[in-house]
């Protein structure tokens, strides 16, 4: 029986696991006395705990937008430092990917102001990406942009672990002159960006042609 013990499942190495399956197996309806649990704890502790981000991440992921909307809410309060904490940033992706429009907005606004320092960061780096994947066209758009005017940005983030899905995602976004002028940048630097692991794949890309099937392989041999 967890309930009344569900901040010391979250926190616990071995019943988060436990905690994790009964949010994928209950229905939402079901779920509202761990929502509560966790809004009677501190939420602002539970997002940057190694465990406890993950039941933050289930929860937003499976329950209704209504149910977690004062969770999410106070997990917000201060996304640049989220973002580029080593577990927060976890919890500022899954948002961006199962949250609701106006929390994507919320956060790709907050991305956009602080890209000088996310975007040097790692964690912060994988925010970027994320943020470039997820939500509306425009506001990726609005993003991809910034990266490009931000001094160097581009061809940092193309060598970088995180940063490289986020250099392919926009050069996807980017349309005409801007990504024209994005892709001479990055050849520009293509002695540099051969001599990395990341770069490399981000030179093929652009050598094959831009495709979400494209995107998706080279994530994927990132990661191997």
């Amino acid at each position: 029986e967890l309930r009344g013990h569900v901040l010391e499942a979250c926190k616990c190495p071995h019943a988060n696991h436990v905690l994790q399956k009964i949010i994928l197996l209950l229905p939402a309806s079901s779920l509202q006395f761990i929502v509560d649990e966790l809004m009677a704890g501190v939420i602002a502790q539970m997002v940057r705990h190694k465990y406890g981000c993950r039941i933050i991440q289930r929860l937003v992921e499976h329950c209704r937008a209504s149910q977690v909307q004062k969770l999410v809410e106070i997990a917000l309060k201060d996304i640049p430092a989220l973002s580029r904490h080593p577990y927060g940033t976890y919890v500022i992706q899954n948002i961006l990917q199962h949250g609701t429009h106006e929390h994507r907005r919320r956060i790709l606004a907050a991305v956009i102001k602080g890209i000088r320092v996310l975007g040097a960061e790692s964690n912060g780096c994988a925010v970027v990406s994320a943020a470039l994947s997820y939500g509306l066209d425009r506001d990726r758009y609005a993003l991809a942009q910034v990266v490009l005017r931000e001094h160097g940005l581009l061809c940092f983030l193309a060598n970088s672990r995180h940063g490289h899905t986020a250099a392919m995602r926009a050069l996807d976004l980017l349309t005409g002159d801007d990504q024209e002028v994005a892709r001479a940048r990055l050849r520009a630097q293509d002695a540099l960006l051969r001599h990395s692991r990341y770069g490399r794949i981000v030179v093929e890309y652009m050598e094959a042609g831009s495709s979400d099937q494209l995107f998706l392989s080279a994530a994927s041999r990132a990661g191997a």
